[in-house]
């Protein structure tokens, strides 16, 4: 597909259907760091001024006469529960997106130091207890596959956390970690393409090892 073509055409729709009503349109996800593949998926992220349940109606519709619909995900809200979001949570969306129509500039008062560690310690938390409950409950190749999807960005938060620094891509973040934090990006880089159940725990058992050491290391 053609991004900026398709971008332009859902830009075109999306002030058709709510005018000046549109705070804040961009991308963010694989497409947005310029590293997308045949199978990625369309990651907008649409702001406007207040979104009731007409607007997510209206918002659909709109979604439903375009190409490559079953692609599309993001983030929609309205301004004031933007502004209002949990901060750890907020961060990433602020980081990760690429604005095309408007600024989130003004989110980035609302972060500390404090919010940039609890974001890599919730994430951390989340991805050991859900790396636990599928080894011991579900054994779904699937639901690792996107454990390690969702690590990726803990390892950047870390990152950024460590050092002040934020790396947009993947592939140069990479370059520049070491140590189990390297070993966790090369691994999502793998994964899909492995199957086998010896694997599957080996890959459970390096995702909880370093969600552990994350949770009690973070100082």
């Amino acid at each position: 597909m053609d991004i900026k073509e398709w971008l332009a055409q859902f830009q075109e729709k999306l002030k058709c259907s709510f005018g000046d009503r549109l705070r804040f349109f961009g991308l963010q996800g694989s497409f947005g760091r310029g590293e997308p593949t045949d199978t990625s998926d369309i990651d907008v992220v649409v702001i406007l001024d207040q979104v009731s349940f007409v607007d997510l109606q209206r918002y659909r519709e709109m979604l439903d006469r375009l190409e490559f619909r079953e692609r599309i995900c993001g983030f929609v809200s309205g301004e004031g529960e933007l502004v209002h979001w949990e901060k750890s949570d907020l961060i990433q969306l602020f980081l990760d997106t690429k604005p095309i129509i408007g600024s989130l500039k003004h989110l980035h008062s609302l972060f500390s130091d404090e919010d940039i560690r609890r974001a890599v310690l919730t994430g951390a938390g989340n991805l050991y207890h859900a790396c636990s409950h599928n080894f011991l409950h579900k054994q779904d190749w699937d639901v690792l596959v996107g454990l390690y999807k969702a690590a990726r960005f803990t390892v950047r938060m870390k990152y950024l956390w460590e050092t002040g620094s934020y790396v947009s891509t993947m592939q140069l973040l990479k370059e520049k970690m070491s140590g189990p934090d390297r070993q966790i990006l090369e691994l999502a880089a793998v994964i899909a393409e492995e199957s086998s159940d010896v694997e599957f725990n080996y890959y459970s058992q390096k995702l909880l090892e370093w969600s552990s050491h994350t949770i009690q290391d973070l100082e």
